[in-house]
């Protein structure tokens, strides 16, 4: 049992050996081997594992990656008519397929303000953001980042697809040259493995794909209002008796209940004080 173990162990070197010549050419970056994926057992996640000693290849213009950006802006305005201009907003990110993500009113007594979440296509960004600005009648600040994510989205997809043809060249050996229970488990964990890798990595992709797709306007929208004179004393003089009025009668019907829900208590202690010359002759005996 023991030789037929070792056998299959170098077997399955010799195989991964050779898939990882046919590897080697998915990307202008030097992939790692099957071999060394088979043999470096603490690799895990994004952790890079080791390079070949082949030369990378520069990928020729014409295939060079289109770059993968996240933008976001963020603005705060004074608008006229907020209701109106909220509304317009809204049937403007609708015109170009986006859709209305967060929205907080707040109501003070000195203005009305309102923060929108806004997510829209990537190449209407800078029009969307520009038909905005046109209805504010002053512009507080505006903001607008972009994170350039191009290197990360070539790097995990050349490992997703690295990886992916390591797992199948181990469902491969599994299905022809596993044989005892103990190379069947050794190939099936390596399979787990890399499929775990696999869809975590296929998951970032997805995340990245759906962020550049759909940029992201951080708005805060406010209206100035008129702030009202205080009325004078005299003109809340009832509402104060009301009021006087009112908190005396709860003081009087929480008493009321709270005598009420006390009332054996008070009962033994009329008891205790209508018997209490007998109750003490009897104590002096």
């Amino acid at each position: 049992m023991y030789l037929r173990n070792i056998l299959f162990i170098v077997a399955l070197s010799t195989s991964l050996f050779a898939c990882s010549q046919e590897a080697a050419s998915y990307d202008s970056q030097s992939a790692p081997s099957e071999m060394e994926e088979y043999n470096a057992k603490s690799y895990e996640g994004d952790q890079e594992p080791p390079r070949t000693s082949q030369t990378s290849t520069p990928a020729p213009p014409s295939e060079v990656q289109e770059r993968v950006l996240l933008r976001t802006a963020e603005c705060r305005m004074e608008v006229v008519d907020i209701n109106q201009r909220v509304k317009a907003i809204e049937r403007l990110v609708e015109q170009k397929a986006g859709y209305l993500g967060d929205l907080n009113w707040q109501h003070y007594s000195y203005q009305e303000q309102v923060s929108l979440s806004l997510r829209v296509p990537a190449q209407d960004f800078q029009w969307v953001l520009d038909s905005i600005m046109k209805m504010a009648v002053e512009v507080n600040y505006q903001q607008v980042t972009t994170q350039d994510v191009t290197e990360e989205y070539i790097d995990v997809k050349s490992r997703l697809k690295t990886k992916k043809a390591v797992r199948d060249r181990y469902e491969e050996i599994l299905r022809t040259k596993a044989k005892t229970v103990e190379e069947i488990l050794l190939a099936e964990e390596q399979i787990r493995r890399l499929q775990e890798e696999i869809e975590a990595q296929e998951g970032r992709l997805r995340y990245l794909t759906q962020r550049s797709a759909m940029s992201t306007i951080q708005l805060e929208l406010y209206e100035q209002k008129e702030e009202q004179a205080a009325s004078p004393w005299w003109s809340r003089f009832g509402d104060d008796i009301g009021d006087s009025l009112s908190f005396s009668v709860s003081i009087i019907k929480n008493l009321f209940l709270g005598i009420l829900s006390i009332w054996p208590l008070l009962l033994l202690l009329g008891v205790l004080v209508w018997r209490r010359k007998a109750i003490w002759n009897r104590l002096r005996r």
